[in-house]
């Protein structure tokens, strides 16, 4: 048998009750506000979770010694890798340039210096040292500016060129077109 009319009024309302509940939750899952709401709050959970993954868990606290000896052993890896990577920006900058392997091997050098004190003969070296130590300087700074003005007028001699290449293109593109238009023109008249 058929329904009657008081069930199908029933699950009609039943219908849009549960369409109203959906469009409801469109509605929310689409506002502005609301999403601003979700992404914040995605991040804060990222943000937990790396914390969490980086310092522990709150209530958890590490032994002292077991804490400075990983300290240590970060700080350990963190020179090794920062040393890596100088290593390798270093080898891929110098590689047939003995004048920037200099620059490099002096740069390495100071570092290294700045890291492990000095001793008494160190500085009694460096003291009479001096003068010829200031004179290289100078030189280095000599050279590094004289390389610095010749690629400046390389880099300017280059945009020149660069810039007549352009130029050239350009009006060979506009001839072009103009030329194409023409013989469009003419094949329109013709017909």
């Amino acid at each position: 048998m058929g329904a009657t009319e008081t069930e199908l009024r029933q699950q009609a309302d039943w219908q849009r009750a549960r369409m109203g509940e959906t469009l409801d939750a469109i509605g929310d899952r689409l506002s502005p506000e609301r999403m601003v709401e979700r992404r914040k709050a995605a991040i804060g959970q990222r943000w937990q979770r790396v914390r969490t993954s980086i310092m522990g868990s709150p209530g958890y606290q590490e032994p002292v010694a077991r804490r400075m000896q990983g300290r240590a052993q970060e700080m350990a890896e963190s020179a090794r890798e920062g040393m890596h990577q100088t290593q390798q920006a270093a080898g891929d900058t110098v590689r047939g340039n003995p004048l920037a392997a200099g620059f490099v091997a002096f740069g390495v050098g100071v570092l290294v210096a700045s890291v492990l004190p000095k001793s008494r003969a160190e500085q009694q070296l460096v003291d009479t040292a001096r003068p010829q130590i200031d004179r290289a300087k100078q030189e280095v700074r000599d050279t590094a500016r004289e390389l610095a003005s010749d690629a400046q007028d390389e880099a300017r001699e280059a945009a020149q060129q660069l810039k007549g290449a352009a130029t050239e293109a350009g009006q060979h593109v506009k001839e072009e077109a103009k030329g194409s238009a023409q013989q469009v023109k003419q094949q329109a008249t013709g017909r």
